[in-house]
Parts: structure tokens; sequence; C-alpha cells
């Protein structure tokens, strides 16, 4: 199924935050009118320069001729053709509504405050939550990997304990000039449905304990892939089951971060085709994303792959849906 959110977030990290016609006509059908439906892209100025319409293999400067009638009419030069005529289409243009996207953001992450720039085009915080009864801003930033991401930095680091949101790449450690953030990446947490964006607060929680303990210098031994799928198999076997229990499910969820590539591993492990709502369901059983990631049953499959850093409890810090509608 085709998530139109996926063309919208390199886009988002790029230096000029643009995309022309030629590379809109590479998209597959629908995207666009959902991301202008979603508010999230906005038609932007004509190009002054464009792809030849023609022979497609280079870009030249639009020229305006006068034709028939005294009209007026744009072409390029092409070493091929000579004179190509451009039609205004070629030459439309749609560029990111941050405006759009950071109170969308703010809105399904229900944040607290205003939506506030904090460097231009580049650094906003959405608004504020509640983290372990400290209040925490929560910012998106973009172009964290380019040439000039340090002019930006202090923005985000002014932030009060931030929880940093990039569109798509996030930047090396040692970008930090102090303490690092947790930095999410919104390609790998929101999704595209029906009522808008939505994003798994089973992430946000994993980053902030992750980061927690890197801080605290906590030495506990990430669980790898390699072992959840022997916990699972083992479980699988020991029941004489052909489906999947529950409790595989949310191994599975809390090990990938997520109901998506938590179906993606159970179908590659079972050789079955695993969808993301049948993971949903299942954490909905279990009382929601906030219960699951808090829950200590120690006669479940979930304690021994779960890391200690990630057994301390805590409160859900954001929520995009009640517990049982993710």
């Amino acid at each position: 199924m085709i998530d139109p959110l996926e063309w919208l977030w390199p886009l988002a990290d790029a230096p000029e935050p643009v995309v022309a016609s030629h590379h809109v006509a590479g998209w597959p059908g629908g995207v666009l009118d959902r991301l202008t439906e979603l508010g999230l892209l906005v038609e932007y100025e004509l190009a002054a320069r464009v792809l030849c319409p023609e022979c497609r293999d280079h870009f030249e400067e639009v020229l305006a001729c006068e034709g028939p009638g005294r009209a007026t009419y744009s072409f390029i030069s092409c070493p091929e053709l000579r004179r190509v005529r451009v039609p205004r289409d070629a030459r439309r243009q749609w560029a990111v509504n941050f405006a759009g996207l950071t109170s969308s953001l703010a809105a399904v992450m229900k944040l607290t405050g205003k939506v506030a720039e904090l460097a231009p085009a580049r650094v906003w915080r959405l608004g504020r939550t509640t983290w372990h009864g400290e209040s925490r801003d929560v910012v998106l930033a973009r172009g964290l990997t380019c040439c000039d991401a340090t002019s930006v930095r202090a923005a985000i680091t002014r932030a009060r304990r931030p929880v940093v949101f990039v569109p798509h790449a996030k930047p090396d450690a040692d970008f930090w000039s102090g303490r690092v953030p947790p930095v999410l990446a919104l390609d790998q947490i929101a999704t595209d449905t029906p009522g808008g964006i939505e994003i798994d607060p089973m992430e946000i929680l994993a980053a902030l304990r992750e980061a927690e303990a890197q801080q605290a210098g906590d030495g506990a031994v990430p669980v790898t892939a390699e072992q959840l799928t022997l916990l699972i198999r083992r479980q699988i076997k020991a029941e004489h089951k052909s489906e999947l229990t529950d409790d595989v499910y949310l191994a599975a969820y809390r090990q990938h971060g997520s109901m998506r590539k938590a179906a993606e591993f159970l179908s590659a492990e079972t050789g079955t085709t695993i969808s993301k709502d049948q993971v949903q369901r299942a954490v909905a059983r279990a009382g929601g994303a906030a219960e699951v990631v808090n829950a200590e049953d120690s006669d479940s499959v979930v304690r021994p792959v779960a890391s200690r850093s990630r057994d301390r409890r805590g409160k859900p810090v954001i929520r995009s849906q009640p517990d049982g509608e993710e």
C-alpha cells in the first residue's frame, strides 16, 4: 500500500524543499493530490528553468516569446529541436508547507503551547510534553546532515530538554556539542491514515528511554533480532501452534518499535503474511501501546527480550490515539 508521506519526508529534509513538475510526474498516482489535500504541499512559483519536455535530456532557462495575436508563450532552446514550447504545467512546482506540517504534528501529538519558529525555515518548537514529571520541548528540525547544520544547532539545544524530530536523515552523535537528545525520524514512525498523520508512540517512548540509558551510562546490551527469532520459534514449538500468540506479536512490537516493522519481521520469520493490523489488534488487546511498553509480566516472552534500560516504568510521553485505537 502506498503511503504518500514517503515522498514528503526526503523533500522536507532537502536544502530546497521544492519539487518540480517532472519529478511529480514520476510519483504514483494520487500522491500529489493527497499531500496537497493534507496541506503538506502547496503550489509554488513557476520554475525559471525546466527539463526539456521533448527530449527530457537537459535543463534550460525559460524564455518568453510573443506569438500570434500578441500572446506571450514560453519556450526553451534545445540542441536537438532548436526551440521547444513549454506548457504552463511543465513549469509548475510545489513546496513543503511547514506551517501545515508543524501544526499537524503538534495536533496529532497533543502537545501544549503554541508552535514557534526557532530558526527560519529550519527549526520549530512544536510544543511541550511531560516525561517523568519534567516538561520537555518537542522540536522539528530539518537539514541536520547538511553542511550548514551546525548553524542551527544552538536553536535546538537552547530548547528545554528537547525531543527532536527530523523528517528523514538523523545527524551523527558527534553533531551535538553536549548532551545528545533523543532524535526520531518521521519517515520511520509516521504514517498517513484517513484521518491524517498518525505517529506510533512506542517509537517515542523507546527513544526517550534509550537516551536516558546512554546518559546514565547504563550498560544494558540490546537484544538482537536473532535472539528474538529464537525466542519466537521456541514459544511456537513449545505450544504446538501454527498461529502466533499475542506474546509473540508484542515481543516483536517491542523489539522493532513499530507495528509495520514488527509485521514485516514476523512475516519473514514465519513465511506467512502477517499484517500490521494483526500486530495492532494484539497491542489493543494488551491495553494499548503505553500499556505494552510498561508491561512487566515475568511469565511473558517479552521479559527475556526487553533490555534492562527499558524496564524502568514511565508514563507515555506522546500519544496519537487513545489506548486501543493505534
